[in-house]
């Protein structure tokens, strides 16, 4: 039996792979997939709930479930509409680093007019960070310090990040960083807003937001990889190297081998 364990120990460490860089989620509002009794184009519910992480989140104005999912990154068929004048979700402000962090969300917006707040930790107009759409185009916020960004709004969906790692920023559309640059925010204070600001009556988005994620990282294991946009991941089978497949070998033959001898 000890011969067993041993051998599947070695099996084990042939068969895994090198470690990958993981996220660590702090927040996660799936927009629709843990809220009970969901009725697509009905009202959406007095809280959202949160997914991997996070705290729920309370309704402000009207805001209606849309069937139109993410279309692509884990797999969404519930999404929120909000109408660009009141609707809002809002909690207590997220504590968060200001150093090798990430905010990242699907948006689908009706409107090029004015700025809008699709998701913000901390007061825009002095702290935290959020995602914005500033005019036709998308950006990242540093309240009291900066807005910049790149990509043009579209109609159809489209995924945006701010990525701030090792004291820089990147800036994503789509999964292509469009955008750097190295100012520092300010940590975030007052609240946690998502499609609409509560400290400004006219930030509020038109259009849909689904899977909104806020997640750290140890220094230096950032990737793009990790963002939430590939296809629905497909679970690789684990392969063996050719030395590996020898290795397998030779291990079960002495650990056969032995288990004979040792035999009464």
């Amino acid at each position: 039996m000890k011969l067993l364990r041993m051998a599947c120990g070695l099996l084990a460490l042939v068969v895994a792979g090198p470690a990958t860089a993981q996220l660590t989620i702090v927040a996660e509002y799936r927009m629709g997939e843990n809220d009970l009794g969901v009725v697509i184009g009905g009202p959406a519910n007095a809280q959202t709930q949160p997914g991997a992480a996070g705290a729920p989140l309370t309704r402000v104005g009207s805001p209606v479930y849309s069937g139109d999912g993410a279309p692509r990154g884990v797999f969404s068929n519930v999404s929120i509409r909000f109408d660009g004048t009141t609707a809002r979700y809002q909690g207590s402000v997220i504590a968060m680093p200001t150093d090798n962090f990430g905010v990242e969300a699907w948006v689908r917006s009706n409107s090029t007019t004015g700025n809008a707040q699709v998701v913000y930790n901390g007061n825009s107009s002095n702290s935290g960070f959020g995602i914005f759409r500033a005019g036709a185009g998308w950006g990242f916020l540093y309240g009291g310090v900066t807005l910049a960004g790149g990509g043009t709004v579209g109609t159809g969906w489209t995924h945006l990040a701010i990525v701030r790692d090792g004291g820089v920023n990147r800036f994503f559309v789509n999964g292509t960083q469009v955008f750097t640059s190295t100012v520092a925010p300010n940590p975030p204070s007052g609240t946690f807003n998502i499609g609409g600001n509560s400290f400004n009556s006219v930030e509020f988005f038109d259009g849909l937001i689904d899977e909104v994620r806020l997640f750290t990282f140890a220094p230096g294991a950032f990737s793009p990889t990790l963002l939430n946009i590939a296809e629905r991941p497909v679970v690789p089978v684990p392969t063996l190297a050719p030395p590996g497949a020898v290795l397998l070998a030779v291990i079960l033959i002495l650990a056969g081998l032995l288990a004979v001898r040792t035999r009464p």
